[in-house]
């Protein structure tokens, strides 16, 4: 009988922890239970000032680590795989984090390229939504960076781009509601970035899809959906449609 597996996937702004046993079907596990925790870990980390995590941003961290640490231990899940993105792979300070989480915790955590994050969630996406064929689009929107992987005959392409919506949030939008100014030099700043880091993209004529995952997609879905904040989970999201006038009608209201 296989043994209870862990993962951990530790991001810019959520740590989350999925565990996982046998199940009926060959090759595919069954989620056993799931916990999510916002930790925050970007905040204060400044790309122009020393790129160093904060200590409360470490503290809240191990906090939720050990509370994962001691689920992993009730569930006896003898397999741990642990992995963090985002704003440690550019971390100053990214060792003494790792090890005191391992000294904290016992978890030992693996920093994975952007590339390597692309792949693992278009992998996730497919498995959770079923797709076996392309052209496919999957893009990942975390905290610190945003993933993008696509296939198609003849094409496959992986990146990893520094627009994470912590980040580009605390660099541009400096009020709330944030003025139009900022809005648009925000999206600016996007629409750039995203040609001169995709432009294999631009102008293909072949139609495909295109999915969405992470924080940022989750919380679009669930306001779209009138889906509470404690009633989200994949069953609930995950294969949920978002049009482009979905979102424009979000972008565009006004709350006083």
């Amino acid at each position: 009988m296989m043994e209870n597996r862990a993962s951990i996937d530790i991001g810019t702004y959520t740590a989350r922890l999925l565990i996982a046993g046998e199940s009926e079907i060959q090759g595919r596990l069954l989620p056993i239970a799931r916990k999510r925790a916002y930790i925050r870990l970007g905040e204060g980390f400044s790309h122009s000032e020393g790129k160093i995590i904060q200590p409360e941003s470490i503290r809240r961290t191990l906090e939720v680590l050990k509370d994962f640490s001691r689920v992993i231990e009730e569930l006896n899940a003898h397999q741990v795989f642990a992995v963090t993105t985002g704003v440690v792979r550019e971390a100053e300070n990214r060792d003494e984090f790792l090890r005191l989480i391992y000294e904290h915790t016992g978890i030992r955590v693996r920093i994975i390229t952007g590339d390597t994050e692309a792949f693992l969630s278009a992998r996730g996406v497919m498995n959770a939504l079923d797709i076996q064929q392309g052209p496919l689009l999957v893009f990942d929107l975390g905290g610190g960076s945003t993933e993008i992987f696509f296939k198609s005959e003849g094409a496959r392409i992986i990146r990893s781009i520094p627009l994470g919506s912590v980040i580009l949030t605390r660099a541009y939008l400096k009020s709330d509601p944030p003025e139009d100014k900022h809005v648009n030099a925000l999206s600016r700043h996007i629409d750039e970035l995203l040609e001169q880091s995709l432009p294999e993209l631009k102008g293909r004529g072949e139609d495909y899809s295109i999915v969405g995952t992470g924080g940022t997609v989750t919380t679009l879905a669930a306001m779209h959906y009138g889906i509470a904040l404690q009633e989200i989970n994949p069953e609930k999201i995950n294969g949920l449609t978002l049009e482009t006038k979905d979102l424009e009608a979000h972008f565009n209201k006004r709350l006083f």
